[in-house]
């Protein structure tokens, strides 16, 4: 069964020095054959390319990672499944001893290898993968210590298709990986210092405890359904002092687009009941902000 979402992201290119050393290696082919392409992107072209890349056995450079990206960025455009993972995977082995260097460009090749495969084969290894990416973007810090909005992006795109995934494996009744399996990729990832999450508003007060009503009822969108789509989306949003569900964006979804304006419109209605409503603004707050929302969309 073939199941293609399309991807959320376009890998970008470099204009910087990897290793001065890295610098005198024979990137020669390389360059020829990455100009050939660029040029003329044919099958001959890219062939030429790969087999260049795959020829050479040095330290990555500025050359060498420029093709590699400017190659997977020609495959994603063209929605070639089985040709992207071929580059993408290709990318992320060739990044991966510089990952602490070029942090973003390793990660984003692994969370497209990790989409390609999964279009392509409809192989649960690519939850493996996503996994990892996953842990990755959670755990990446930049120089001033903080997570860069790229990789808090990424997150969220990684989680919405690790949703999809588990959506689609249930819907034909394949195993997946399961639950403890991701998460032991995942928190490998996890460094000594762990993120403190405020559960106090800025009134000093507990949040309220409660439950979301949800009305009106999120259902599957008729007009997908004969489609056989499949899908994820990720809202971030607030709760007003009346508990009213405000501001609801979209963090992530897959496929890009195909669910958002009916999530937006519906979950925009939805209002949080508080279990006790004599403790609002004396002992606990309904106010709040940077709620997540996952949604999935499958046919059952």
């Amino acid at each position: 069964m073939r199941w293609f979402l399309g991807f959320c992201l376009i890998l970008v290119s470099l204009s910087l020095n990897i290793k001065a050393k890295a610098q005198d290696l024979d990137v020669t082919e390389i360059v020829a054959t990455s100009d050939a392409f660029a040029a003329s992107p044919s099958d001959s072209t890219r062939a030429a390319l790969l087999s260049a890349l795959g020829a050479y056995s040095g330290e990555p450079t500025v050359q060498s990672v420029n093709a590699y990206i400017g190659l997977v960025m020609h495959d994603v455009q063209n929605q070639d499944n089985e040709a992207t993972f071929e580059s993408a995977s290709a990318a992320t082995a060739h990044l991966q001893p510089i990952s602490d260097i070029l942090p973003k460009q390793y990660i984003e090749s692994r969370f497209v290898a990790a989409v390609a495969q999964f279009n392509t084969e409809q192989s649960p290894a690519a939850m493996l993968e996503m996994a990892h990416v996953k842990g990755f973007t959670r755990r990446h810090k930049d120089s001033l210590g903080e997570r860069p909005d790229w990789a808090i992006d990424l997150g969220w795109k990684a989680d919405a298709w690790d949703m999809a995934m588990e959506a689609f494996f249930e819907s034909v009744r394949e195993a997946y990986p399961s639950d403890g399996e991701r998460r032991t990729i995942i928190d490998a990832y996890r460094t000594t210092e762990e993120e403190v999450v405020s559960r106090l508003s800025e009134s000093g007060l507990p949040y309220c405890t409660g439950r979301m009503i949800q009305r009106p009822a999120l259902r599957y969108p008729a007009s997908k359904a004969r489609n056989g789509k499949f899908g994820a989306v990720i809202l971030g949003l607030e709760l007003d002092a009346d508990g009213q569900v405000i501001n609801p964006t979209v963090l992530a979804s897959v496929p890009v687009e195909e669910f958002d304006e009916k999530s937006l419109r519906v979950v925009g209605k939805w209002k949080f009941r508080p279990d006790d409503r004599n403790a609002v603004g004396v002992t606990c707050d309904l106010q709040r902000t940077n709620i997540v929302q996952p949604l999935v969309f499958q046919l059952r």
